[in-house]
């Protein structure tokens, strides 16, 4: 039996070794120190524009009857932004007039804020815009209101077109 003790020597020495060595592989440690490390994101304000074509349709004539339309614009803020959405006069405008123009000839028509077609869509802040405050979705859906008054005057056959600009101001 001496042989299997040598064994169980040789083994408790080869063990001993192993732990020896895996000792000697970690580090001592002395102590410990901490500090912070500050963490940030600036969610900045931001809102783009879409507006879909305002289109009056084909029509045999001009004047006698407000021809009407709509128009949507939406907008993409973010949460809680403060938007404010403003019209220009248009590429054809004569003063306040907008108009739409084939070469020299023109037709007049408005864009208004509401169904009733009583108070025009301008440009100046809070007096003929849309301000608001994008909810939780940031979505805003807003309705433009067209329309080709009944004193307009006929003109001839052709396509009239006018650009509006759209600003979203936040």
């Amino acid at each position: 039996m001496p042989r299997i003790r040598g064994i169980e020597t040789m083994r408790k020495i080869a063990f001993g070794f192993a732990a020896a060595a895996a000792v000697a592989a970690t580090p001592a440690f002395a102590g410990t120190a901490t500090n912070n490390m500050p963490v940030s994101v600036n969610v900045i304000n931001s809102c783009t524009v879409a507006a879909s074509p305002m289109n009056f349709g084909g029509v045999t004539s001009i004047g006698g009857a407000p021809i009407n339309t709509t128009s949507s614009i939406a907008l993409t803020c973010t949460n809680g932004a403060s938007y404010d959405v403003a019209l220009d006069n248009g590429t054809h405008a004569s003063g306040s007039q907008r108009n739409l123009a084939n070469g020299a000839v023109t037709i007049p028509y408005n864009i208004y804020l509401d169904a009733g077609r009583t108070s025009a869509w301008g440009n100046t802040s809070g007096t003929n815009t849309v301000a608001g405050i994008a909810g939780s979705t940031g979505l805003v859906s807003l309705t433009a209101y067209g329309q080709i008054p009944a004193s307009a005057t006929s003109v001839t056959a052709g396509s009239y077109t006018d650009t509006v600009t759209v600003t979203v101001t936040f």
